[in-house]
């Protein structure tokens, strides 16, 4: 019979059917099984503490995994950004943002006042969605500007300034405070630290250790493009 149990040396022998018996008896049914009667990992529920860190961990990994194939990687295809650098990699010091659309940070920015607009004297303005300003500043005649804008520095950095115009990032390069500009100053100064900045985004002062960083700007049709996907880390200071 296969309810039957058996004894060897000693030991009783459980057939299948009184083990079947024994676990819907003990309430434990939800154990599941194979075809070939071996029973499964019984499934433990995650907590709410485990889930949430289970998915922050996930998240992280998605996000890093997104940043670094952007970073060396970035869209080539992408005819603005090749009109203004030819291509992100000789940005030196560069850092590629994840693209996103346009007007949002991490986007471009296509301004609607014009280029020809801006002076000297005013202070920069200020774009508060895409965190950059837009400055006019005085061209080094001892620096030749090529037809697509880019400006090669004495010490071989490629500036990004378009017909005398800046766009700065509005990010201290010291602890990432947001920075205003002091007009009566004629400078960027941070409320954190004190770290200062002339208007052209030069470092003056504090412990800020490089230039304000800047992103890419083009001008077409007479408007500003600002191109917030592609950072160019401002020059470190001695």
């Amino acid at each position: 019979m296969a309810n039957d149990t058996k004894q060897s040396g000693g030991r009783r022998i459980v057939s299948q059917a009184d083990a079947d018996a024994l676990v819907t008896k003990a309430g434990t049914t939800s154990i599941a099984r194979t075809r070939v009667g071996r029973p499964l990992r019984e499934r433990v529920p995650l907590n709410r503490r485990e889930f949430m860190a289970y998915a922050t961990a996930g998240s992280l990994a998605l996000l890093t995994a997104l940043g670094l194939g952007t970073m060396l990687s970035p869209n080539k295809n992408d005819e603005l950004v090749k009109s203004i650098v030819g291509d992100s990699n000789i940005i030196p010091g560069g850092f590629a943002y994840p693209r996103l659309k346009e007007g949002e940070f991490g986007g471009k920015f296509i301004l609607t006042r014009s280029a020809d607009s801006y002076t000297l004297n005013e202070p920069p303005e200020l774009n508060a969605a895409g965190k950059f300003y837009i400055v006019r500043v005085e061209s080094d005649p001892n620096i030749p500007i090529t037809e697509n804008g880019i400006v090669p520095t004495n010490d071989g950095v490629v500036g990004l300034a378009t017909e005398g115009l800046l766009a700065i990032y509005q990010v201290c390069t010291h602890l990432g405070c947001l920075i205003p500009f002091q007009q009566a100053e004629n400078r960027f100064i941070c409320p954190c630290h004190g770290s200062t900045f002339q208007r052209n985004s030069n470092y003056v002062l504090g412990p800020a250790p490089r230039n304000l960083d800047q992103f890419p700007i083009t001008i077409e049709d007479g408007a500003i493009v600002v191109n917030t996907g592609l950072k160019r880390t401002g020059q470190t200071h001695g």
